[in-house]
């Protein structure tokens, strides 16, 4: 049995050549809340290394304040506490820029190809990135010193994260960049490899699955935790973003990351969900496309799921919007939301009379709208008033209720509702035309 070891360790720091305290202030700031989420050992980066001494052409303030970054580093160890590898940090340092990097070791001082040709790859783009914003970032002070000679530009990436556990190699970065105007911008990248062949992880790759299937957990995630509480982002947006999507692993699973501006506002930050194998069903997950006839309305979810529906009595429970969690017995198809139904499945909708069929059927059409916290009104009589009678006072709904996107049943199904639910909805809706139910 593999046991998590956390490892602590420290190196010096650069005093940074600061002219400007309150952008100094923001830029950690900014660095400290986009680490936040992650919850591991910390390494502390203290002391000092003087920078660009001597050579600044430019006016410079020197101010004697230092800059603390945790580096949260996880490494895997065997049953006895021993691990293969260690790891440090460098940085690149220059009049603007500071890159740091990591550097992996194997314990014993012995050298691997595969390992070495990974650093390399760290320190060539650390070097790339240091050399490329030096030069930009001195042009630009030229330009706008001539009015404004008081200006701070900087950029900074520092290691947020060093993750390893069995062949993966996982490592944060934490960009970071002042370029004038009215503030900063700092974005994650994650960067994946593997120990044993030195090739770049994939999403699929970390979660063991297919890349589709891996997405489509992605956008479950996203469903669960962001949409509906974060505004104008929608599913469309999300599957729309996964070529800007930075990912990677910690003790929690696998992070995944939109930066600011990617399909929010800067004030609404980088929107970030948390994936686990867990939350995988095969290659399973694949969202349908429209179909053109309109089917009875449902809604939006994120609860997590399972190949097989619980029984009544099996005490499990699935999480809704906002992360509410819901007695998945009050579901006639807990995970509609999550995979396609199946025929297996839809024996759940038989019963003695077409009567009965059409009311289990049109529920378990309404249950996934219930899951979004929408409203039913039993005025309306039909499947309405039935899904009143079913979801109104349950404790899970009542708390679902504020974070519904929407009271426009219209709005639900062609703006929230997702290609999987409105498949899986056709799905229903010719079951009860194949069964005469459906009206």
């Amino acid at each position: 049995m593999k046991t998590g070891k956390f490892i602590n360790q420290s190196e010096k720091m650069k005093d940074r050549e600061r002219k400007n305290s309150s952008c100094n202030r923001m830029s950690k700031a900014q660095s400290t809340a986009g680490k936040t989420a992650l919850c591991l050992a910390s390494a502390l980066f203290l002391s000092f290394v003087p920078m660009g001494a001597g050579i600044c052409e430019v006016p410079v303030q020197v101010e004697e304040e230092k800059d603390t970054f945790d580096t949260n580093i996880y490494i895997e160890a065997d049953e006895n506490g021993i691990s293969p590898y260690t790891v440090t940090t460098r940085k690149i340092n220059g009049i603007y820029t500071s890159v740091e990097y990591p550097v992996l070791q194997i314990a014993d001082g012995s050298s691997l190809a595969v390992i070495d040709g990974i650093n390399l790859t760290f320190q060539k783009d650390a070097e790339k990135k240091q050399s490329e914003q030096e030069s930009s970032i001195k042009e630009q002070y030229d330009e706008i010193a001539e009015y404004n000679p008081d200006v701070q530009l900087i950029y900074d990436v520092d290691c947020a994260q060093i993750y390893i556990s069995g062949s993966v190699y996982s490592v944060l970065l934490y960009d970071y960049s002042y370029l004038g105007g009215a503030h900063g911008y700092g974005y994650q990248v994650g960067c994946n490899y593997d120990l044993q062949t030195g090739k770049e992880l994939t999403m699929g790759d970390l979660l063991g699955c297919d890349e589709k299937a891996a997405e489509e957990a992605v956008v479950a995630a996203y469903r669960k935790n962001i949409i509906g509480q974060v505004e104008n982002i929608t599913e469309d947006s999300i599957r729309g973003a996964f070529d800007i999507m930075e990912y990677w692993m910690a003790q929690d699973g696998m992070h995944v990351s939109i930066p600011a501006y990617g399909v929010a506002s800067y004030a609404a930050g980088p929107q970030e969900v948390t994936v686990t194998a867990a939350d995988v069903t095969g290659g399973a997950g694949d969202g349908s496309e429209q179909n053109a006839e309109q089917p009875p309305v449902s809604g939006d979810s994120g609860s997590d799921y399972n190949a097989e529906q619980p029984s009544a009595d099996s005490g499990e429970t699935i999480t809704v919007i906002a992360g509410i969690q819901a007695d998945a017995a009050d579901f006639i198809f807990p995970y509609s939301s999550e995979r396609a139904l199946t025929d297996a499945d839809l024996v759940n909708l038989e019963g003695s009379s077409v009567e009965e069929e059409h009311y289990r059927s049109q529920l378990a059409i309404n249950e996934i709208l219930a899951r979004y916290g929408y409203v039913f009104h039993p005025e309306y009589g039909g499947s309405s008033e039935e899904a009143y009678d079913q979801f109104n006072g349950k404790a899970w709904y009542e708390a679902a209720k504020p974070y519904c996107p929407s009271t426009s049943a219209n709005d639900m199904l062609y703006t929230y509702i997702t290609d999987l639910e409105l498949s899986n909805i056709n799905v229903i809706c010719e079951w009860q035309k194949a069964h005469n139910c459906y009206y």
